[in-house]
């Protein structure tokens, strides 16, 4: 039987051609491969050594004992694994945040390396960095696949490696959501390109970018623009984008995917009533809403190049500033300016890179608020790249087709790396502790009565300062009268202080008990403020009289200490401390039956405290 003739093998043809470029080397056949492995080495040393300092990081009184140090859901893991701890990690939030992934990885690290997490933020730290840099490697991976020269690719990934606003999201522990999500996200674009890309593996490809982006939605709920930025993609990479095929059923899963965790992430954050901007703004028309977005959206444009004034908190004025009003009248016509002029001129690199950052940073522009900021340096974690993007391939362009730029470039891009290293390292320092990083935040916003709330907090707590907690606490009282738990925390400095005197100093007795007058006026003033407020969560109304219970328990007061205590534990009856001291004072008063069952509640609510067992 004769022999049919093989068909003549076809030239590869490029994906996609870089200016004045021939062609892109086939990626599968990857030209100096020990070169990509040299460029990959180099960008994980320098990233890690510009970070290094992270894993010598505290935590910080802002969210991390919320997510971590007292996440009621992973004590069990300092003793043993929970598969229904891990079931309930997954089927809840942490005030209003549905982010099960970075939770479970607290679990982990809890339950193997650090049963006491407060005696050991390195391994927390330590994590954190290596997934950033992970995500590092990955932006290189993705911008040599979009055929970028090696030294533009590590470039720009360095770029996002160092970048000053990167600290946010690696030095701070609770924001592991940044850093994992970041981690898959990323890598489900690489596939995704290796989908585009492959002739023979696109169903492989396919399917893993689907399981990795599963990964960034248990992470965080900003990988809901993940299917936006695959647009994008396809649009870099000149497939037919707007095609129904391509569109909608191409990226159904990541539609639904999309929509299904942006609902369950609104769901809970409507219960913690977290949405609408928050106190500071509640008086915030629509018109000052798209100011706010148009003022944050500029200053993000302007932090890409010049990184200044970054603050781990950037509180909302109660009146907007001019500016915020200029950049609504002024961004809107830019950015459309921009789009016509670059659609007619088919700047397509540029309008790809100006996509993928506007498809990133949009959900998170604050105007329709959920936090306490206007700003965050870590909502630019992943919206950059596409800014990034922009700034290599105009070092690819001037490196080919300006001999004059081939030395210079290189040159220009190393002293602004520089740059951006040390105002990095500079800034990691802001983040050494709580104390150093609302001193920081005060610094620039002295009017934030949070900034001087979690300072009080911090000298309370942690340096056992109850003079500089009490004037830190009495600032934020001056500047919010109304905030019922600043006086309920002031309320608690002036009983720390008072427990904290030295019983055989002169005056002991009359100290004290002025002190823990302070404290009931200040728990009074709490009570008053919470009830005009309509006791908005009953956890913190339960605990300011379960506190003003022990205070009247201080002063020999019992019987208003049980009344106190009482009404609190009708209110809330999950505070364990209130039973606690409700059973010592049954206990003093001979009560044995009632302190009995008081403590047998706490041991039911608190089964790891074994001083009380």
């Amino acid at each position: 039987m004769a022999k049919t003739n093989p068909k003549p093998k076809q030239k590869q043809k490029a994906i996609h051609n870089l200016p004045g470029q021939k062609k892109v080397v086939p990626k599968s056949q990857p030209k100096n491969a020990w070169q990509l492995w040299g460029f990959g080495i180099a960008l994980l040393i320098i990233t890690c050594l510009v970070f290094s300092h992270t894993t010598a990081l505290q935590f910080v009184n802002w969210d991390d004992p919320d997510n971590i140090l007292d996440n009621p859901h992973l004590k069990i893991f300092s003793y043993s694994w929970d598969w229904s701890a891990v079931k309930t990690i997954f089927t809840t939030d942490v005030i209003g945040n549905y982010n099960p992934l970075p939770i479970l990885t607290f679990a982990m690290e809890q339950h193997w390396f650090a049963p006491d997490p407060t005696k050991a933020p390195f391994i927390f730290h330590f994590d954190n960095l290596w997934m950033h840099l992970v995500c590092t490697l990955f932006v290189f991976a993705m911008f040599s696949k979009m055929g970028f020269s090696k030294s533009a690719a590590f470039i720009g990934a360095l770029l996002f490696g160092i970048h000053p606003l990167r600290v946010e999201s690696v030095a701070w522990i609770t924001e592991r959501k940044d850093v994992l999500y970041g981690m898959f996200f990323l890598a489900a674009l690489v596939a995704y390109i290796s989908y585009i890309q492959s002739q023979k593996s696109k169903v492989y490809w396919y399917v893993f970018a689907i399981l990795l982006s599963l990964f960034s939605y248990f992470a965080k709920v900003q990988a809901v623009t993940l299917p936006l930025s695959m647009v994008a993609l396809d649009f870099y990479f000149k497939r037919k984008w707007f095609s129904p095929k391509i569109l909608i059923v191409e990226k159904l899963p990541w539609w639904i995917l999309s929509l299904t965790f942006g609902l369950i992430n609104i769901h809970f954050l409507g219960q913690q009533k977290s949405l609408n901007f928050g106190n500071a703004s509640i008086n915030y028309t629509f018109i000052d809403r798209l100011a706010v977005g148009a003022y944050a959206y500029a200053t993000y444009l302007v932090k890409w190049l010049v990184p200044f004034k970054m603050s781990p908190l950037y509180p909302y004025p109660p009146k907007l500033p001019v500016i915020a009003f200029v950049c609504l009248a002024i961004v809107p016509v830019l950015v459309i300016a921009f789009l016509i002029w670059a659609y007619r001129k088919k700047k397509n690199d540029l309008l790809f890179g100006w996509a993928f950052f506007t498809f990133n940073v949009m959900f998170l522009l604050q105007i329709v608020g959920a936090g306490q900021g206007y700003l965050a340096d870590r909502f630019t974690y992943i919206g950059y790249i596409g800014l990034f993007f922009i700034l290599i391939k105009g070092y690819d362009w001037l490196v080919e087709n300006k001999p004059s730029y081939k030395t210079f470039a290189p040159v220009g891009a190393a002293l602004y790396l520089a740059v951006f290293a040390f105002l990095t390292m500079k800034q990691i320092k802001v983040w050494d502790n709580s104390g150093t990083l609302w001193e920081h935040v005060k610094s620039y916003y002295p009017d934030s009565p949070l900034a001087w709330k979690q300072a009080g907090n911090y000298y309370r707590d942690d340096k056992k300062d109850f003079a500089k907690s009490i004037e830190n606490y009495k600032e934020a009282i001056r500047l919010e009268p109304k905030d019922a738990y600043v006086n309920n925390s002031l309320a608690k400095s002036y009983m720390d202080k008072a427990f904290s005197l030295d019983p055989k100093s002169p005056g002991f007795a009359n100290q004290q008990q002025s002190l823990v007058q302070l404290a009931i006026q200040s728990y009074n003033a709490a009570i008053t403020r919470d009830s005009i407020d309509g006791a908005p969560n009953k956890k913190q109304t339960g605990e300011y009289f379960v506190n003003r219970g022990v205070a009247h328990a201080v002063t020999g007061n019992t019987d208003q200490a049980i009344v106190d205590l009482t009404k609190g534990l009708d209110i809330y009856p999950a505070n364990a401390n209130g039973y606690l001291n409700r059973g010592l004072i049954y206990f003093q008063k001979d009560e044995f039956a009632l302190s009995l069952k008081d403590h047998e509640t706490y041991n039911k609510l608190d089964p790891y405290n074994p001083d009380m067992w």
